[in-house]
């Protein structure tokens, strides 16, 4: 498994409140973005306490059981596990200081083994894959827009640009008890993980581009295309913290 992943603070914020990690060992592979929320501290506290606390319940598994052994059915337990434990850890710091209260994160995790590859997200942090270089988002966003588009009360297009498209209905940390969603993802060439920073500034049509390495007669990594991706949000503006995380097996 090929990966690089890449976060920036972007043109307009003081502080990151995005977190990524990245992680494997024999048998398994591990990818987790999260974008907080909750002012200065609580943002930075929440995301990082979310991708800490999953990435230990990931670990502490594998560790206890040969990866090669899990089923999909446990795979699929193993996420919404590490779900519910990060969404407690974030939802009890929240309750010890006045300035956290309230904080939450977005989070869209990935786990790699020979079952097959399987995802969680919650909140508007997107999961894409790429097959011939098409690009398909597999996630869905739990944000008011996305709502208004499921009703047909708003298009694709116009949630572009709406005022409220920032608000989402879902948060890991926020309250006692998280609603997350669960896939099975198959037949792709790459992953991409990233929060909004990424795709408010940059098309689904340049992701993809950029992500198959088309966008240049060059032969280039992960790595590179990875800063590519963070590049050209900041060129559209940077109004948010960008963080991307590209996995495939080329």
């Amino acid at each position: 498994m090929i990966c690089n992943g890449k976060t920036d603070v972007g043109m307009k914020r003081k502080n990151n409140q995005d977190s990524f990690a990245l992680f494997a060992k024999e048998g398994y592979f591990c990818a987790i973005v999260c974008d907080g929320m909750g002012g200065a501290k609580g943002g930075n506290v929440a995301s990082a306490l979310a991708v800490k606390t999953f990435a230990s319940v990931v670990k502490k598994a594998f560790s206890s059981k040969n990866p090669d052994d899990y089923t999909e059915n446990e795979i699929k337990s193993l996420l919404k596990s590490a779900v519910d434990q990060a969404n407690y850890a974030v939802y009890s710091k929240s309750k010890t200081n006045a300035d956290l209260e309230g904080m939450g994160t977005t989070l869209v995790a990935v786990i790699v083994c020979l079952c097959g590859t399987f995802a969680v997200n919650i909140g508007d942090s997107r999961l894409y894959k790429q097959t011939e270089n098409v690009l398909i988002q597999v996630s869905t966003d739990h944000s008011f827009v996305q709502y208004l588009i499921e009703k047909g009360e708003l298009t694709p297009e116009q949630a572009v640009n709406h005022p409220n498209k920032n608000i989402i209905l879902r948060a890991l940390g926020v309250n006692e008890r998280v609603e997350c969603d669960l896939f099975r993802i198959d037949n792709y060439d790459r992953l991409l993980l990233c929060t909004d920073g990424l795709t408010n500034h940059v098309n689904n049509e340049r992701i993809a581009e950029i992500i198959s390495g088309t966008y240049t007669t060059k032969e280039t990594s992960y790595k590179t295309r990875t800063e590519k991706l963070i590049t050209e949000a900041n060129e559209g503006g940077g109004l948010d913290n960008i963080t991307a995380v590209l996995l495939g097996s080329e």
